[in-house]
C-alpha cells in the first residue's frame, strides 16, 4: 500500500528545482532521508495512537490499543527511494482496510471456542464448543496511519533545509 500525495505545489517547485541542480547521487541521498523521516513519523503515530494528521484513532472496543496488537502492521512499514521520489508504505494485505476502513463481509472458518463463563459466572471447568463457518460483516472505522499533512510537509522542509545546507556549492532555497 503506497500513497501517492501533491504537496504544496509553490513550495515544493522551489525544492524540486533545487534538486535539478545537484547530481542524482545527492537527490538519493535527499529521498532516502525524506523517506527515512516519514516512516519514523508515521511509527511514532502508532506508538501515540494518532493519525498523520495529529487526530486520535477512535478506540477498539475490546482491551488494547488500535492497530497494535501484534506489531506486525506497524513493523511492516518500509521507505522506499531513489534519485527521483521517496516512497514509504507497508505490504500487509489489512493495510488498506485499518487505513481507509471497511464495511465489508468476511467468511469465518470453522473454529474452536473455549467457553469459561456461563451467565455471569465462572464454569467450575472449560467447555470447548466448536462454531461452524459463518460469515460476519465488519465495521471497521478508518484508523489511517499513512499520509501527507502539514506536519509531514514542514519535515520534508526540515530535512530539505538541513541537506542542502550540508551540499557544497548549492544554496537552499530559504525555504522555512
Amino acid at each position: 500500500m503506497v500513497m501517492s500525495v501533491n504537496l504544496n505545489e509553490q513550495e515544493f517547485s522551489r525544492i524540486k528545482r533545487s534538486l535539478d541542480e545537484v547530481g542524482s547521487d545527492q537527490r538519493r541521498e535527499f529521498f532516502k532521508r525524506v523517506g527515512q523521516g516519514l516512516r519514523a513519523d508515521f511509527q511514532m503515530g502508532f506508538r501515540q495512537g494518532k493519525a498523520p494528521d495529529g487526530t486520535p484513532w477512535k478506540p477498539v472496543k475490546r482491551a488494547g490499543q488500535p492497530l497494535r496488537d501484534t506489531g506486525r502492521l506497524q513493523q511492516s512499514i518500509r521507505a522506499r527511494f531513489s534519485a527521483k521520489s521517496a516512497e514509504v508504505g507497508t505490504n500487509v494485505e489489512y493495510g488498506p482496510p485499518l487505513q481507509d476502513g471497511t464495511g465489508k463481509t468476511v467468511n469465518i472458518r470453522t473454529h474452536t471456542r473455549i467457553i469459561n463463563k456461563a451467565f455471569g459466572r465462572q464454569l467450575p471447568f472449560p467447555v470447548a464448543q466448536t462454531v461452524g463457518s459463518h460469515k460476519r460483516k465488519m465495521n471497521l472505522p478508518a484508523r489511517p496511519f499513512l499520509g501527507i499533512h502539514a506536519q509531514q510537509e514542514r519535515k520534508i522542509v526540515q530535512i530539505f533545509n538541513q541537506y542542502m545546507s550540508t551540499i557544497d556549492g548549492v544554496e537552499p532555497s530559504g525555504l522555512a
